[in-house]
């Protein structure tokens, strides 16, 4: 912690060099307005009380300064109140500088760096980090005065404040070094933890001040109201100073590459121990895996033999486990694809009947990372030259996968369908492509027709639709005889329920198989047999022409309207005009 804080220090150390070099009267100014914002903070929060106190006394209190009594009551009274007024307006007016010269003063680094737009909104960076940086630093000139004035007028009080910052820091560098939890919990809920802090300091200071009163020699009055407003105010500050000073660490790669020549922006890698890679070393993987198993599986002898097998998908990993006899898949999920990890779970506790799925496992943790496991059948991965054929396959079976009632209701709570997706708004911007006057018909005509299209795709019963069909994905068994039988899909982080047909592949080859599909999947959901076709092909025309909005591919989008319309008005003909009106 220490040598981290070190290194920390060192940084801001050369930051502050770079912006005091730059624009060093920008700098100065900047933090002399913090300090005035934050004074007049204060006097804002501390004369109410002295107007409360005097609303409720005859005359002037005897502690008050002895100034205050030559004047009459009334007078002072309204006096504060102006005051006090007045001192919120100058806290307004700074804050209002303040954003004034940080947008200067950012312009002013930015163009002296010299530097190509490195990535979007660097100029919002730069201003918001260049802010944090001055808010800190008057923060720490605020504490030292705070603390300085109260070692003058009441040097108990900054002692104890002080000794508790002291405390704190042994105490976070100790809990630091001892537990991982509170490691992570500084790591990801830092602004808690200190705002915590801040306020069992204060509490203290409070504490403190009345054993003072009651035990001790206090101090007067006025000085205490002061000591107990500036402690709060020194709680504060010191959260607030650390939580922006993290925050810039935090953006140190970007910050360093606008503002320093010699520094270039790297991507930002995920730290080693926040990354689930150092458990996939090959040395140190069959220990955890082994417990894994032991745990879902039951313990059995025999060694565990790991090997790498590819998903396709960033920061999900696979391994393929063999122990004894049998075969399992192993698939672990970086912190950024937790959902996905969830939203598979979720499917295969409650899968659908025939589902093209290997055998479910279970789910547990490995450390934080969200871990699945299968059983896998004896098998391979497809040929290239397969993939195609075996794509095919695998969406007529999703066709013929009946999913599960409960995940079906718990899904259709949670997600919008596609003719919930396919609004007004969307079909809309086609216009903006849409040149020739045959476009602009087809699409005036879709416009008009919407609210039918989407009644129609309301109408149809829900299939499960799985994006991730590719090589990688896919995984052949074989039987005993040695040859292989029906594919399975390995990836189902991002299934969704869909219209039957959505997802199907829309050029005019594969569409036209859609029907040959439909009516195998008959054997198996006897309620698809009174789909007819053209109400299947149009559910994947309409998700291909979301799917194309949603990309900007406007010209491919315009492409799939004359076909979308002509099942729009084959299914129109059929449906009686009062029965569709009626739904």
């Amino acid at each position: 912690m220490f040598n981290n804080l070190y290194i920390s220090l060192k940084w801001f150390k050369s930051l502050s060099a770079k912006f005091f070099r730059v624009v060093p009267a920008f700098t100065a100014l900047i933090v002399l307005l913090t300090l005035v914002s934050q004074l007049s903070t204060l006097l804002a929060s501390f004369l109410p009380l002295k107007v409360v106190i005097m609303l409720g006394s005859d005359r002037v209190p005897r502690y008050f300064p002895a100034s205050f009594a030559e004047i009459d009551r009334d007078v002072l009274i309204a006096a504060l109140s102006v005051g006090t007024v007045g001192f919120f307006l100058l806290y307004l007016l700074a804050e209002r500088m303040i954003a004034w010269v940080t947008s200067l003063s950012t312009s002013r680094l930015l163009a002296m760096s010299q530097k190509m737009v490195l990535f979007e909104n660097q100029e919002e960076l730069a201003a918001s980090s260049y802010q944090r940086y001055s808010r800190a630093l008057a923060s720490g000139v605020f504490i030292a005065l705070a603390l300085f004035g109260l070692g003058w007028f009441y040097p108990w009080m900054s002692l104890v404040i002080t000794s508790y910052f002291f405390m704190v820091l042994v105490l976070f560098w100790g809990l630091h070094e001892q537990s991982p939890g509170f490691r992570e919990r500084l790591e990801s809920k830092l602004p808690q933890t200190l705002t915590l802090a801040g306020g069992v300091g204060f509490f203290i200071a409070f504490g403190f001040l009345v054993a003072d009163f009651i035990f001790w020699s206090p101090p007067g009055v006025i000085i205490a109201i002061v000591s107990l407003l500036l402690s709060r105010q020194i709680m504060q500050r010191a959260s607030g100073m650390i939580g922006d000073l993290a925050s810039l660490r935090r953006q140190q790669l970007k910050l360093d590459a606008l503002f320093f020549h010699g520094k270039v922006l790297l991507p930002q890698q995920t730290r080693p121990e926040k990354s689930l890679w150092p458990l996939l070393v090959p040395g140190g993987r069959q220990a955890w895996v082994a417990a894994v198993l032991n745990k879902l599986v039951g313990p059995e002898e025999g060694n565990v033999v790991c090997r790498w097998h590819q998903l396709g998908i960033p920061n999900v990993v696979g391994l393929i486990v063999k122990r004894g006899e049998r075969q399992f898949l192993i698939k672990l999920f970086e912190i950024n694809r937790s959902s996905w990890a969830l939203h598979e779970a979720t499917l295969m506790a409650e899968p659908a009947s025939r589902l093209s799925a290997p055998r479910w496992v279970g789910a547990t943790q490995v450390e934080k990372f969200h871990c699945l496991i299968f059983e896998l059948p004896q098998g391979e991965q497809p040929q290239v030259r397969q993939v195609k054929r075996l794509s095919q396959q695998l969406l007529g079976e999703l066709l013929a996968a009946q999913p599960h009632p409960d995940a079906v209701k718990r899904y259709l709570r949670s997600r919008p369908l596609l003719w919930q997706r396919l609004e007004l708004s969307l079909v809309e911007r086609l216009r903006v492509a849409a040149d020739t006057a045959e476009q602009q018909e087809d699409l005036a005509m879709l416009l008009e027709q919407l609210p039918l299209l989407q009644q129609q795709l309301k109408a149809l019963p829900v299939v499960l639709h799985n994006p991730e069909i590719n090589q990688d994905a896919i995984w052949v068994p074989t039987a005993d005889t040695g040859q292989s039988v029906a594919p399975i899909l390995l990836n189902w982080g991002r299934w969704s329920l869909e219209p039957v047909g959505s997802g199907w592949p829309e050029a005019q080859k594969p569409l036209a198989k859609l029907g040959d599909a439909l009516q195998l999947a008959v054997e198996q959901r006897a309620e698809l047999g009174d789909i007819r076709v053209e109400q299947a092909e149009l559910a994947a025309l309409a998700f291909a022409l979301e799917r194309e909005c949603n990309r900007q591919r406007y010209v491919q989008a315009l492409e799939l309207l004359p076909r979308l319309l002509e099942r729009l008005a084959t299914l129109e003909a059929i449906v009686r005009p009062g029965a569709v009106n009626a739904e």
